[in-house]
């Protein structure tokens, strides 16, 4: 065999090795969702013409891959009672991972999807919390009578988180 056909042998098997461990590392890195359930509530209550804060329901995250990142993050806030009329301005969403909370913006409806910009790239694993603000409009009615207070709860609310390790 000559030099030349010897070389370029050589240079096609290294160029085959090479290719083939390039796609199979490559093929490791992960991708997937994780939905995080609380039987925690939001709820809060108010007098007329106030406007506050409600108690946060708390989300614990692992498991995941050490570098998984966040791609897209999704609140769902649960179900909703209510005793007056209370208008929900926000959804605060926090998490241990980042030093600043968002405000998703949301009329109080529901088993509503909201998404949040905030956290994208940010670690996946830590833990979050929710909270909603809301301003009493109206006090309930009980008797006849119109109270001074109103109240707003979510119940059973969870988020989901889109990652990927390979960044």
């Amino acid at each position: 065999m000559s030099r030349n056909k010897f070389l370029k042998l050589l240079f096609s098997a290294l160029l085959i090795v090479t290719m083939a461990f390039t796609t199979t590392t490559s093929t490791y890195a992960a991708t997937g969702t994780k939905k995080v359930t609380s039987s925690g509530t939001m709820s809060l209550a108010l007098k007329k013409g106030q406007s506050g804060n409600s108690s946060e329901v708390t989300f614990r995250v692992s498991g995941l891959p050490a570098n998984a990142v966040i791609t897209k993050l999704e609140v769902n806030p649960g179900s909703l009672k209510y005793s007056g009329a209370v208008l929900t301005n926000y959804l605060t969403v926090a998490s241990s991972n980042r030093s600043s909370a968002e405000k998703v913006t949301w009329n109080g409806k529901e088993n509503t999807t909201l998404r949040t910009n905030g956290f994208l790239a940010s670690k996946a694993n830590g833990t979050y919390t929710i909270s909603f603000n809301a301003t009493c409009i109206s006090g309930a009615i009980s008797h006849g009578m119109i109270l001074d207070i109103g109240s707003k709860s979510y119940s059973n609310p969870y988020i989901t988180i889109y990652w990927d390790d390979s960044f």
